[in-house]
Parts: structure tokens; sequence; C-alpha cells
């Protein structure tokens, strides 16, 4: 039997790919410093980011909806593993139910001190209240955006 080769090696392949009317919707409404949600007028349910489709009601929605820009947290981790892209650890990143959406989002949350990354601080505990912040230079991404402690 012969012994399997293995050759060490990396590929960098570049790629585009359509996300669809609601994803590029979600990223324009963004560059203008909203944020939207797609709104399922059968049950009422607002999801952010939007989706076309409610899976509790198997229904299409077809309604975009701006959502409020603040919010509470429902979830939060904080890093203190770098890995390649990543910013400096320790940091947050936080699920935040919006004003008005029934889920969640995940993104970075900014300004808190976060020590040696083993405690979490008051300010990002499980529905502490917080408030999206827009970059400057928006460029229609999920990075235009971060979260901050306390109402706007």
């Amino acid at each position: 039997m012969t012994e399997t080769v293995r050759i060490p090696g990396e590929w960098h392949i570049g790629y585009q790919y359509t996300i669809g009317t609601f994803a590029s919707a979600f990223f324009e409404g963004l560059r203008k410093g909203e944020i939207l949600g797609s709104l399922c007028e059968q049950n009422g349910e607002i999801a952010v980011p939007p989706k076309s489709f409610n899976e509790q009601a198997f229904v299409p929605t077809d309604k975009l909806v701006n959502v409020g820009l603040e919010g509470t947290i429902e979830a939060v981790t904080i890093v203190t593993a770098p890995y390649a892209g990543s910013p400096d650890v320790p940091y947050a990143v936080a699920y935040v139910k919006l004003d008005g959406a029934t889920s969640s989002i995940a993104n970075y949350v900014h300004g808190v001190d976060l020590g040696d990354g083993t405690t979490l601080p008051d300010a990002l505990q499980i529905e502490a209240p917080v408030h999206v912040v827009f970059s400057k230079e928006p460029e229609g991404r999920v990075t235009d955006f971060w979260f901050e402690p306390g109402r706007a």
C-alpha cells in the first residue's frame, strides 16, 4: 500500500455572488444609515436582517421596513483568541434585537472596557440597552455599523 502524499499549499480565489433583492436592499440601507427588516404581513414578524420567506407562517415576505436603531442584547460573547482578520482581542460580539424587530442581528460591540476578557461587564449583560453607530464612510457592508452601550 502506498502512503498518501500531502503537498501543502493555499488557494486564494476571488469571487462574486448574487445576494438577492432583500440582502441587496439591506446593504443599500446601511449605506444610507438605516437598518431594514422584512415584514411578514401574515403574522407581523419583522426579521433583521431581512429574509424573503417567513418560516413560521410558511409564506413569502415582500415588504421591507425600517427598524429602530436602539435595542437590547439577547446574547453576547467576548472573544479572546485572535484569528486572521479579527480585531484586536478581547472584543465583544452581541446578538441584538432592535426596536421593532422580532429577531436579532449580530455585530461587534464597541465602547466597553473588556479588561482581560474574563468578566462580562454590566454594559453587556443580557437585556442591556445598546444603540447602533454607523461608520462615517459606509460601504454597504455589515461592518458599516456596530453597537455601543446605552440608548443614543
